[in-house]
């Protein structure tokens, strides 16, 4: 009976530390978890008030990254390039705003493998409107107890990249035009050769 009892209680001693275990773990990786989130919100801010110098001290050292264009950034540098070449492009008087959405993060120890999309949206100058949603990984590690974000990868669907469509359909406007110009001036040189060779010759005097 006493060795019935001692069991139990045994039994009870090991489930309640695996529970007390357990709950010191997912305290840890909930306190992670919020970590990335902030990362996020800092990115998001950065972005939307197009300072990128908020985004450095979340940068991991050797951060490196392919943004959606192609386009492959070596370093906090690197990124500030990119951005002003999509400014350029934006103009003067533009806007910018992205959403960031986390589908899933993955835990490994010191490292952490999160993927999801972006909302994001480009007002011109010109007053045209791109509207983006694309997939993106970033893997964020531990460094000096800090989560900071050490790599990232973007991509789109070229076949529904509003930016493509809107190149060609200027490819389509200009070639269009240049047909029809094309046409007009072939058609009055017709014109001009068929009138003339239908005009009587002058009379010999």
């Amino acid at each position: 009976m006493f060795i019935r009892h001692r069991s139990i209680w045994r039994s009870l001693f090991v489930i309640a530390t695996l529970l007390v275990f357990s709950s010191a773990l997912w305290a840890d990786e909930e306190a992670d978890r919020s970590a990335l989130r902030k990362i996020s919100s800092t990115y998001e801010d950065a972005l939307n008030s197009n300072d990128l110098a908020k985004l450095k001290p979340v940068l991991a050292d050797g951060f490196t990254g392919v943004m959606i264009s192609g386009d492959e950034i070596k370093s906090f540098e690197d990124l500030q390039a990119f951005w002003k070449k999509i400014w350029d492009l934006v103009g003067a008087g533009g806007t910018y705003h992205v959403k960031v959405v986390t589908d899933q993060t993955d835990f490994f120890g010191d490292v952490a493998v999160s993927r999801g999309y972006s909302e994001e949206v480009f007002h011109t100058a010109a007053g045209k409107e791109f509207a983006f949603r694309p997939r993106w990984t970033a893997i964020t590690r531990r460094q000096n107890g800090e989560w900071k974000i050490y790599r990232v990868q973007g991509g789109i669907n070229p076949m529904d990249n509003p930016i493509v469509t809107e190149i060609v359909g200027r490819a389509r406007t200009t070639v269009g035009a240049i047909g029809l110009v094309a046409g007009l001036v072939l058609g009055f040189l017709a014109g001009g050769f068929l009138s003339r060779k239908k005009s009587p010759l002058p009379a010999a005097v």
